[in-house]
């Protein structure tokens, strides 16, 4: 008895085994399979994509946009039709994709419209397919930045995403700070450094974006954001940022300590002085960015600040120091200071720059 259980319990233990393995070879030659059929739509599409987009007569024709409306409409056609521009796009002149994408305009805004209905999943691919749009076919495509706020509506964070990036590749100043507006309102929360990167990337006057957000009400996330964004233009926006070098919220603080290591500004040397002299880690912040400040003012307030309590203060000062070349008779003396600790972290600093020797 007990060996004709151990015997089943055997044939069993095999029985499954077989049964997982054959699973796993019919799983993967359906998915090898179905691969394969995913790249001939695929080839076959970006053959037919290349042919329109050559020949904007035949772009243009009536057959051809029905059939441009009824595949983009549909979330795996559309999946098709993406991978196919893509590929196209990274091969064909600008010019000619954009002609392409004028001339398919009408078909492009109905489907639009179309997947303001639809769920969250397939609105973010189609907001993904629209940030493809080269610059010029951006432009004309302006006013779907309308469309695209009806797409926050019962949306994930990954539709979320591909929705501001259309909005920035779009250029549409109005919706995109509508956008964020809706975020703040719902409380929606979304990676700053998302947003900080994205904003890199509008298409139109990023100078003129960046000033009529600061005039709108944010809250302390979103004023962060946009010192962020700030920094990473050419413009110089000091005038705006360096009252944010005094503001109560640490964040804001910090990012426009970074801003003026960026864009130096006379009137921010003095009150980064005043940072420096602060007991806390604002201070260090300020001592690296003095560091782009060599005035004698400067120098003699970092040296000052190699006697702070604050280690990261400490090191900081000593880096910046280092960068404005001090004399032969400057570094002696730095190495020989009275205050062990200053005269330790300014020595270490000295050594690891190899100028110790």
């Amino acid at each position: 008895m007990q060996q004709s259980i151990v015997s089943m319990i055997i044939f069993l233990y095999i029985f499954i085994s077989a049964a997982l393995l054959l699973f796993n070879v019919i799983y993967m030659a359906s998915s090898s399979i179905n691969e394969r059929i995913m790249e001939y739509r695929i080839q076959k599409e970006t053959a037919l994509l290349g042919q329109a987009v050559e020949n904007i007569q035949k772009s243009t024709a009536r057959h051809y946009q029905r059939r441009l409306y009824r595949k983009i409409k549909n979330e795996e056609e559309l999946l098709v039709y993406i991978e196919a521009f893509e590929r196209n796009i990274s091969r064909t002149p600008e010019e000619e994709m954009t002609a392409y994408m004028l001339a398919c305009r009408s078909v492009i805004f109905d489907a639009a419209e179309r997947y303001r209905k639809k769920p969250a999943m397939e609105k973010a691919l189609f907001a993904y397919f629209i940030s493809l749009l080269p610059p010029k076919a951006a432009e004309e495509y302006s006013r779907m930045g309308e469309i695209f706020l009806s797409y926050l509506d019962h949306s994930t964070v990954y539709c979320r995403e591909n929705v501001l990036h259309a909005l920035y590749k779009l250029g549409n100043m109005d919706a995109l700070i509508r956008a964020l507006q809706i975020f703040q309102t719902k409380g929606w929360y979304h990676d700053p450094r998302l947003i900080a990167d994205g904003l890199t990337e509008f298409r139109g006057d990023k100078a003129a974006l960046a000033r009529r957000m600061w005039n709108q009400k944010w809250d302390e996330r979103m004023k962060v954001i946009l010192i962020q964004f700030m920094t990473r233009l050419k413009e110089d926006m000091s005038e705006l940022v360096l009252p944010e070098l005094m503001a109560e919220h640490y964040e804001r603080r910090f990012s426009a300590i970074r801003y003026f290591a960026a864009h130096t500004n006379e009137a921010a040397e003095p009150v980064l002085h005043k940072i420096l002299r602060e007991d806390s880690d604002v201070a260090a912040a300020a001592a690296r960015t003095l560091g782009n400040y060599p005035s004698g003012e400067t120098k003699q307030a970092l040296k000052e600040a190699l006697h702070s309590r604050n280690w990261n203060v400490r090191r900081n000062a000593a880096e910046s120091l280092m960068r404005m070349h001090l004399s032969k008779e400057e570094t002696a003396r730095l190495s020989a200071d009275e205050d062990r600790y200053a005269r330790e972290m300014f020595i270490y600093v000295l050594e690891s720059r190899g100028e110790g020797e």
